[in-house]
């Protein structure tokens, strides 16, 4: 019979939300993801991109970092500095491609960075990649669980086996004590 922490855990789509003003290419990056299999949700501009992965809590952002107001890389470090979002995969998704820019996309906690007008096929992997590391995180904690599990049962065991230890060693002292009774009764017998 297989218990609730035995079942393997089940595969869910990755989560991500695009965040580009351009509403164009935000439309079909997000067509796109669908056509891939993933879940997705789409923002037009940075504010409304905060304000949609705090409501959706996706796996993966995708921002560009030119927009008005709140810029990706703003953006992205309200991101790291919420505690259900921390985690979330960062990819910077910009037509900057010169060494300040890079800094400054680390500097704000980008996991990834793509140039614009990158390879469809380059995104799909790192999604691929990154569906493939959230399936093993789950698995790792499934298996945790497990472990935690087994410990307990473990623990549980050994304090039995504790009991029934103490319970042999009573029962061996009663046991020698009778002996020690009997040796002694037929020592007197001898002596009468």
């Amino acid at each position: 019979m297989v218990g609730v922490a035995d079942a393997p855990p089940t595969k869910r789509r990755l989560r991500v939300l695009v965040v580009d003003d351009n509403r164009d290419a935000a439309d079909t990056l997000g067509t796109l993801l669908g056509l891939w299999g993933y879940e997705y949700r789409v923002a037009y501009d940075g504010l409304a991109g905060w304000e949609a992965a705090c409501a959706y809590q996706p796996d993966c952002l995708l921002l560009d970092i030119r927009m008005p107001g709140l810029d990706g890389y703003s953006l992205a470090r309200r991101i790291r500095q919420h505690p259900e979002l921390k985690d979330v995969k960062l990819v910077a998704l910009t037509a900057f491609s010169d060494e300040t820019h890079a800094r400054r996309a680390e500097e704000a906690g980008f996991d990834f960075r793509l140039v614009k007008t990158a390879e469809p096929s380059e995104l799909e992997r790192l999604l691929i990649m990154l569906s493939d590391i959230m399936q093993l995180a789950g698995q790792t904690q499934a298996l945790a669980r497990r472990n935690v599990s087994l410990a307990s049962e473990t623990k549980e065991l050994l304090e039995e086996v504790k009991e029934n230890l103490q319970e042999v060693k009573e029962e061996m002292k009663e046991i020698k004590e009778e002996l020690r009774e009997v040796k002694e009764g037929k020592a007197q017998e001898r002596q009468e």
